[in-house]
């Protein structure tokens, strides 16, 4: 057996077990076992003899009972028992390797694994895997044929292995672009964990952010349609109820439905609008953001939910990584007065909170001027920090604020300003989401962390809602070059391979079927460069699959045995009696009939000789045998 086929089978094993530990989701305990991989393969590389029958045997049987406990008590759950399951079948495997089908076991095991693994990560580290195996794989299964076939040591094997993986990779891309997009995982759920977020949920506890806001895990990346201007807020959640310890929304939500292939919250004109593409991570909640209040949004799904102050959930998207435009406008959203009571609510106990309100404003400010000056002596008077004490026994988390430490983070401020802002009559409500964010020049697209998580003020002023946000402005620590570089790739795996959807194929179709919609050329302009990219690589893909397939036609099966079968059709093509059934002897007889030359007889010795008399070619040989086939044909 070819050394080579023996490290390509160790290669696929270990390449099947890597693909698992990178997601990040094994059990490190159930994944010891992978340690035995090293001792197997190194002792069937060096061509030691498998381990005894009944060992194997013991050891699966042992095996079996580790899965169910897995699967019912450590793990506690079926798809990951499986996923520690197979790792341990490569380990007992790699002990047992005699026949050329105990190869084959392996190799579909690991394809199994790479299956398993696509429902945990969608990683750059996973997609390079991929590649690594799809053509491990292929090179693996055309050895199998050489070696079951017995010519390992005949023909010449790195053309055909080189040739095929490149049509196995065309055809990926092929069927990865044509095949329908369908919803859901392959097993019924996703295996991906969720972020934890908090803020966006239906009650928020009082000092919640302040766990968040040192993680520097990404939610989000947007790309923006227009260059827009600083600060970034990104709007997710509205909360108008406060009983002095947590934040709830009890407004009344509505079911909105498709129009087109958008949901429409509100009229807008395209052209004028903000146009945001976002890509979020899996999150535990079923909350849209984006910039200022969002109008429109296109995305899979068939309906959503809205509430009177313009937050959007999408129970679709919710542990999922997903990927939706939204549409936002710049236009001031008008407040709806049937609902302003809900705007004015007060817990119990805010006398102090009240003078200091009246102390701050002048009873002839406007309401615009009052907020202003809240905001203001906010700012400027208590400090930022993510380090607060819990309030005195019998004093709220507001009035500790206010009167004792006088620092916090952004939940206080906004909380302060609008209790003191609803206390002097004037309607306002709290707003949960991201604030800033970092844009990679390298991927021209905003960075959305979890350290972004932010809260701030929503006032009714003149009609209309109006931000303000009374946090003191932080410092962010800039990210490396190297690392965002990184985080770009990252996120064009993300756009055109993991995110890439029906939207996408749509796309491409319409691209394609341009010349039959010619008034509609201009078009063409919106499209984008990776779909163009994509497109014209088809056409191509097709010329070069049509250029290898020809030249293989006869390499495959070897120097001696291609140029038998060229010379066979062409006594065929001269006008030869040539069947399937025609044997070497007669094809040289056929030949020597179409007047093909004398040396035909020779030719069919060489052939005979080393194909099945087992004698080896030299190169000397081969080019001699190359130039007696010329000078027969011509």
């Amino acid at each position: 057996m070819p050394q080579i086929y023996k490290f390509l089978t160790a290669l696929l094993a270990s390449a099947g077990c890597i693909s698992l530990v990178i997601t990040g989701e094994m059990n490190p305990f159930m994944m010891i076992t992978g340690i035995g991989l090293f001792p197997g393969y190194y002792r069937f590389l060096r061509g030691m003899a498998p381990a005894p029958k009944w060992a194997v045997s013991s050891f699966s049987f042992l095996t079996l009972i580790v899965f169910i406990l897995d699967s019912f008590v450590i793990s506690n759950d079926t798809f990951l028992g499986v996923a520690h399951l197979t790792i341990t079948f490569q380990v007992i495997k790699s002990f047992d390797l005699k026949e050329p089908w105990d190869h084959l076991q392996v190799y579909f095991m690991a394809l199994l694994q790479l299956i398993i693994a696509s429902e945990l990560t969608n990683s750059v580290a996973f997609g390079i895997i991929f590649l690594l195996f799809l053509v491990a794989f292929v090179s693996a299964m055309v050895l199998s044929h050489f070696v079951k076939e017995g010519t390992t040591g005949k023909v010449r094997f790195r053309a055909p292995v080189f040739a095929i993986s490149v049509l196995a990779l065309f055809f990926t891309f092929l069927f990865f672009v044509s095949l329908p997009r369908v919803s859901g995982k392959i097993w019924g759920k996703s295996h991906i964990k969720s972020i934890r977020t908090v803020g966006f949920s239906e009650r928020v506890d009082f000092g919640s952010f302040g766990d968040i806001k040192a993680d520097p895990t990404v939610i989000m990346r947007v790309e923006l349609s227009a260059a827009e201007g600083r600060p970034y807020y990104w709007r997710g959640m509205t909360l108008n109820y406060f009983d002095g310890t947590s934040w709830a929304n009890t407004l009344e939500k509505v079911r909105i439905y498709k129009d087109g292939e958008l949901f429409m919250i509100r009229p807008f004109r395209q052209e004028d609008a903000i146009a945001q593409k976002i890509f979020l991570e899996p999150m535990d909640n079923e909350v849209l953001f984006g910039m200022s209040d969002i109008a429109a949004v296109e995305s899979v799904g068939y309906s959503m939910t809205t509430d009177s102050a313009h937050s959007l959930f999408l129970p679709y998207k919710k542990g999922k990584r997903f990927n939706y435009l939204a549409y936002s406008t710049r236009d001031s959203v008008p407040v709806t007065e049937n609902i302003m009571q809900r705007y004015l609510q007060l817990p119990p106990g805010m006398e102090g909170i009240s003078r200091l309100a009246r102390d701050i404003t002048e009873p002839g400010d406007s309401n615009e001027q009052k907020a202003q000056k809240i905001e203001r002596y906010l700012m400027r008077n208590y400090s930022y920090s993510l380090s607060v004490p819990q309030p005195s026994e019998g004093m709220g988390p507001i009035d500790d604020f206010l009167f004792n430490t006088r620092k916090g983070y952004c939940e206080h401020y906004a909380t302060a300003m609008i209790l003191m802002l609803r206390t002097l009559g004037i309607p306002s409500r709290i707003v949960t989401g991201f604030f800033g964010g970092e844009t990679n020049d390298y991927g021209q697209y905003v960075i959305v962390r979890q350290s972004n998580a932010h809260s701030w003020v929503e006032a009714d002023i003149d009609g209309t809602w109006k931000r303000f946000d009374p946090t003191p402005p932080v410092s962010e620590d800039l990210t490396s070059g190297i690392s965002l570089f990184i985080d770009m790739i990252r996120m064009k795996w993300e756009r055109y391979i993991v995110a890439f959807s029906l939207f996408d194929q749509r796309e491409i179709a319409r691209f394609m079927s341009f010349p039959f919609r010619l008034p509609l050329m201009p078009e063409l302009k919106s499209l984008r460069g990776p779909v163009l990219a994509i497109v014209f690589a088809l056409p191509a893909g097709l010329v070069l699959v049509w250029v290898i397939v020809k030249s293989l036609r006869w390499k495959r099966y070897g120097l001696v045995t291609g140029y038998y079968l060229r010379m066979r059709d062409l006594v065929r093509k001269r006008g030869g009696a040539i069947t399937p059934f025609s044997t070497p002897a007669d094809v040289g007889r056929e030949a020597v009939k179409t007047g093909m030359g004398g040396r035909v007889s020779e030719f069919i010795n060489i052939y005979e000789e080393h194909r099945f008399g087992g004698k080896r070619m030299t190169e000397e040989a081969r080019a001699n045998y190359k130039e007696l086939f010329r000078e027969i044909s011509d």
